[in-house]
């Protein structure tokens, strides 16, 4: 004969919280309502977001369009393909060149287009070393002061 229980042998486990996997709260009260009257108390702290921004500046963290992601378009990316394979460039192409090569630097599509055009790397190397020498000798006759007197270290600091 089949042994069957009946619904008084039945016991549900006791549950203690002490031995559970999670934590619980035992004071915890759920499904709390906010009285109408409290509301501007509890939800009065919003942050002051221009001293925020003024925080940051002082940092030099920029609030700006200058994020993280600096991706080039298909059109960019086609553009500064077709500019590394001309033998001579203008001015304004080779601007156009280096500040996209700049952005694609470090990434892989970099890498694709070093190796899918030949001489791209030498190419690349020369756009980007006639640019740095073109901006210190604009900054070098600034810098180079042979009277020290009127040098102030607080305007480099």
């Amino acid at each position: 004969m089949p042994n069957t229980a009946i619904e008084s042998q039945i016991t549900d486990p006791e549950i203690n919280p002490g031995n559970l996997d999670i934590e619980c709260d035992e004071n915890e009260t759920v499904g709390v309502q906010i009285p109408q009257e409290e509301l501007d108390e509890v939800f009065s702290n919003i942050p002051d977001l221009e001293e925020e921004k003024e925080e940051w500046n002082r940092y030099g963290i920029s609030g700006g369009d200058n994020s993280l992601a600096q991706g080039v378009t298909f059109d960019e990316l086609s553009s500064v393909g077709v500019l590394l394979q001309k033998e001579n460039l203008e001015q304004a192409q080779k601007k156009t060149a280096v500040a996209i090569v700049q952005r694609l630097q470090g990434t892989e599509l970099f890498s694709l287009l070093e190796n899918s055009i030949e001489g791209a790397s030498r190419k690349i190397a020369e756009l980007l070393d006639s640019t740095l020498s073109s901006e210190t000798e604009a900054a070098s006759s600034t810098l180079r002061k042979d009277d020290l007197s009127d040098f102030d270290i607080g305007e480099f600091v």
